[in-house]
């Protein structure tokens, strides 16, 4: 059982907030970048949390895509539920991350993005709430 050490990566500065998800060999399993609304359930879509309750779907959509990507991305790496999520709100205090980042570092490893896709339908919903259109099927006209 591989543990996946998931934490905050990002600078007091950033607009958006990076949180890792770190395995104990150093590779980095997920980079995922929360905006102000869906950073709140950082912890629900890394895995670490496993109840969520938002009743908003402009934010638990993206919320549960990323959280399926996440979960995927750990199968791949590690196998199917052979890994474990730790949340860790100093990862410099616990002795097995500070390890696997210094791990990480000495490998010279970018941190890996999570591709979150939506389908057209998805997307054209997206928009038509954000533009108010009734059709909000994006389309090109020369």
């Amino acid at each position: 059982m591989k543990t996946i050490f998931i934490f905050n990566y990002s600078l007091p500065t950033d607009e958006y907030r990076a949180v890792m998800a770190l395995g104990e060999d150093g590779q980095c399993v997920a980079l995922i970048k929360f905006d102000a609304f869906t950073y709140p359930h950082r912890q629900f879509a890394m895995g670490s949390m496993h109840s969520f309750h938002e009743d908003d779907t402009d934010i638990s959509r993206p919320v549960q895509a990323t959280r399926a990507a996440v979960l995927g991305r750990y199968d791949e790496v590690f196998g199917a539920a052979n890994w474990m999520p730790l949340w860790l709100d100093e990862p410099s205090a616990n002795p097995d991350c500070y390890a696997a980042l210094r791990r990480m570092r000495e490998l010279n490893r970018p941190p890996v993005g999570v591709r979150v896709g939506f389908s057209p339908q998805a997307l054209a919903g997206i928009l038509g709430a954000i533009f108010g259109a009734s059709d909000a099927t994006p389309r090109t006209t020369h």
